[in-house]
């Protein structure tokens, strides 16, 4: 009976976390990996008085490419809660005496494909003035009304369908980015300078994300960001220690794949992945297996790939570990 009453409870949180998209049309599938995930975050509570706090889980989320289920998780979430971008998270309330640590632990399982589009099923069609509207806004790290970006953006990829503009634009992002851990967010103002050698994106994947979504913007193609897992193989182990990864600087590579990537919309496809950095090629809707994703950016802005797994309103998060197994 108690059996039975789990895998219904995990039908039911399964189907609850779903995210609606458009179905897809004009891509081919070609590969599929499931993982189970296993992992744990470190929370500390650095205050002198007992902290209840909520802390905000990020889970794999339902999408075209990625069907994810919550198996477990201890503390077990009082509930699941979905912002402004759609993006569900699992809301974990932990009770902290003074100097004491908690474990937040959960498992999931998580089938990905891989896929490419069929440039053949793209008729040159322009998104509709609804989705423009709303994906082509500004933010503090997508400042459309740059002079400077407006002049890039029209010279090196204006073009007469949406899925050559965007391609364009990879290919010319791709060459200029010059890798550089960066711990914050620079947002496209600051991550694109002018060097004797020409044009540079200095940073990291978010840096490269919000520049190439920004350049994006300006040319009419509905854009966002999104962030999650990026593997080496399909079964690694990764770790992330908050109190070390300041002096790290890119050694924090080899042990950890948080990654933020483009995604356009573009018809038939709906919205697509351009992941540049994977193999740093202009990766336009070609999308590899070995991807997590954890959410998008549309409105709402989480800073990094570092900040993104779990969020807590007044306990520090000290550490964070993912075990993942692929079949």
């Amino acid at each position: 009976m108690k059996k039975a009453l789990s895998i219904l409870l995990l039908i039911l949180l399964s189907s609850f976390i779903t995210v609606t998209h458009e179905e897809t049309r004009g891509v081919i599938i070609t590969g599929r990996v499931t993982y189970t995930i296993t992992g744990g975050f470190l929370l500390k509570n650095d205050y002198n008085t007992t902290i209840r706090d909520y802390v905000y889980v990020s889970v794999p989320q339902n999408t075209s490419y990625q069907q994810s289920f919550v198996v477990s998780m201890n503390p077990a979430p009082i509930r699941y809660v979905v912002d402004e971008d759609g993006n569900t998270y699992a809301v974990v309330f932990v009770e902290a005496v003074p100097g004491r640590k908690y474990w937040i632990n959960v498992t999931y399982r998580v089938t990905v494909y891989s896929y490419q589009v069929d440039e053949s099923a793209h008729k040159g069609a322009w998104p509709p003035f609804g989705l423009v509207k709303k994906y082509t806004t500004t933010s503090g790290y997508w400042d459309i009304y740059n002079l400077t970006l407006i002049e890039i953006a029209r010279e090196v990829a204006s073009a007469n369908t949406p899925l050559e503009t965007v391609t364009k634009l990879a290919k010319w992002v791709v060459q200029r980015v010059n890798y550089q851990v960066y711990m914050g967010r620079a947002g496209s103002d600051h991550a694109l300078t002018r060097t004797w050698m020409g044009y540079a994106i200095t940073g990291d994947c978010v840096e490269v994300a919000d520049v190439y979504v920004t350049l994006a913007r300006i040319l009419g193609i509905p854009s966002r960001t999104a962030f999650g897992i990026i593997l080496e193989k399909y079964n690694q182990d990764m770790w992330l220690n908050f109190s070390t990864i300041e002096t790290e600087g890119e050694n924090l590579l080899l042990h950890w794949g948080g990654h933020m990537w483009p995604q356009v919309y573009v018809d038939p496809y709906g919205w697509i992945d351009v992941d540049m950095l994977d193999g740093l090629v202009p990766n336009v809707g070609i999308y590899s297996a070995r991807h997590i994703l954890f959410g998008v950016e549309e409105t709402k802005y989480y800073g990094s790939s570092l900040s993104s797994t779990a969020i807590p309103s007044y306990l520090t998060l000290e550490y964070v570990e993912y075990h993942f197994r692929g079949e």
